[in-house]
């Protein structure tokens, strides 16, 4: 019963670590993803979904969002990955690659998140919507590129 305890320890212990080393940006980009999901099913819940031809809920729908997201957090970790490799390499402590990675994502979901506000009839602040689409195009662009 003991050693039950102490796994069961462990493994909560594990779990916090892994959460509490999530850097705030990815903690960010989460709670946008967070945000367009829901706001895709309140559309979808009140029948102004564009996704659908009806307007309504759909399980393939909202299943091809939530695989979205899955690869949107793969690109992520992808991400993650160069960066650890860089600073392996060079033996530094460096994000950069994550950081524009979740702030480009962070953008585009933003904007879905206003595209489906706006779905719904509620107003949408150009400040607000012209910000995002701004972070995005940026994070668009190539070293040629102004």
């Amino acid at each position: 019963m003991e050693n039950g305890f102490k796994a069961l320890a462990a493994a909560c212990g594990a779990v916090i670590s892994f959460f509490t080393g999530i850097p705030a940006i990815a903690w960010a980009l989460i709670g946008v993803m967070s945000l367009d999901y829901v706001t895709g099913l309140i559309c979808g819940w009140v029948g102004k979904s564009p996704k659908t031809e009806s307007g309504g809920l759909s399980s393939r729908a909202a299943f091809e969002g939530l695989m979205r997201k899955c690869m949107i957090l793969l690109v992520v970790l992808l991400a993650w990955l160069l960066d650890y490799a860089v600073a392996t390499g060079a033996g530094v402590s460096f994000s950069a690659v994550t950081g524009a990675v979740c702030l480009w994502f962070i953008a585009s979901e933003g904007v879905s998140v206003l595209e489906n506000a706006a779905a719904m009839g509620l107003p949408v602040p150009k400040v607000l919507t012209r910000a995002l689409e701004i972070m995005r195009a940026e994070g668009e662009k190539t070293d040629g590129q102004a």
